[in-house]
């Protein structure tokens, strides 16, 4: 994997942990693809010699759509058609267990990689930025009212749900297929704050939300993903209807990460989708870490061969009369009835 000499995204630099570990659940892959629990990893080999590997994970419970973390293949095997193999490889074993839909985050700058991508059936879906800066550096952040966010509680799971469906595009929504389990909170006790921040980081996901009172609905959330104590994701999820609050949503999470002393690397993205959140990310000083395309590929099972028609009893049809022919009647002025 480190073989890899061009930008990677986020989600698939924090899959490496997974994947050194995938030697623990080798067992999933005797399994159907909807009950693995880790990554499923594959190789390509030949003489003992491991030239290419393909990584892949679900993004949603309803194991519908799968992100390739990782597709990588030794420098000078390049060219010999072994990534297009492990791609081909991973549709027919995962298409023929009822999987629509594949994506993958692809650098801008990576051509090859998005040459490969479209020669087999990916197309772009969107575009995102990367934002990163350290927990530590003092940002040009603007005074937001603390008071209106909150940690997300379990009865929060179908507003969490409702606002992610809001918020992305039409196509997206479709890819995804996110179910409201996808967004489940757990009961957190009243605790310290230190206690409460150690016990989050147990979890590793947790939200912050902006909820409207008197709609019951949420304005805004942000989730927060601890793959590693130092190493934080951030996702913005802003109702298209309260844009304005990308701002106030983004000056939370930033003062947040100080508050409760998160130290380490922040990182988030902003997709082509959400200006609001992009310029919001600009303005508050984040450093720009690479542009990225999101390539989805839809897989679509072949239908069956229709089979022919049969009764499961005879049918008497009744017998056709004698065809008729009706010529039409001539009328002869000089004569007193017609012909």
């Amino acid at each position: 994997m480190r073989q890899q000499n061009e930008p990677v995204p986020y989600e698939s630099f924090c899959a490496e942990e997974a994947i050194a570990k995938s030697g623990l659940t080798f067992w999933q892959h005797y399994l159907p693809c909807k009950w693995h629990i880790a990554p499923s990893v594959y190789v390509a080999k030949e003489e003992g010699i491991i030239l290419g590997l393909i990584s892949v994970s679900s993004i949603s419970k309803a194991r519908a759509c799968w992100r390739i973390d990782h597709l990588v293949v030794q420098p000078q095997h390049r060219g010999r058609g072994i990534a297009q193999e492990l791609l081909r490889y991973v549709f027919a074993l995962f298409g023929s267990q009822g999987v629509s839909h594949f994506v993958a985050e692809v650098s801008s700058a990576n051509a090859a990689a998005l040459n490969l991508l479209g020669t087999c059936g990916f197309r772009r879906s969107s575009r995102l930025t990367y934002f990163q800066v350290p927990s530590d550096k003092k940002l040009s952040l603007e005074k937001v009212d603390l008071a209106s966010f909150r940690l997300a509680i379990p009865s929060d799971r179908l507003s969490l749900y409702q606002l992610q469906q809001d918020a992305l595009p039409p196509d997206l929504r479709l890819i995804y297929d996110f179910q409201a389990d996808d967004f489940a909170v757990p009961e957190l006790p009243v605790e310290s704050s230190d206690r409460l921040f150690r016990r989050l980081l147990r979890n590793k996901i947790w939200y912050w939300v902006c909820p409207d009172n008197e709609r019951k609905v949420l304005c805004a959330a942000i989730k927060v993903t601890a793959h590693r104590e130092g190493d934080y994701h951030l996702e913005f999820a802003v109702h298209p209807g309260w844009a304005h609050l990308a701002s106030d949503a983004v000056a939370f999470a930033l003062n947040m990460v100080t508050k409760i002393g998160m130290k380490g690397i922040v990182i988030t993205k902003a997709y082509d989708y959400q200006p609001a959140v992009a310029d919001a990310l600009k303005d508050a000083g984040m450093e720009g870490a690479g542009e990225f395309a999101l390539m989805a590929r839809e897989h679509w099972l072949r239908a069956k061969k229709p089979r022919a028609l049969k009764l499961e009893r005879a049918v008497d049809f009744p017998s056709i009369a004698k065809p008729v022919i009706n010529l039409p009647r001539v009328f002869d002025p000089g004569s007193s009835s017609p012909n």
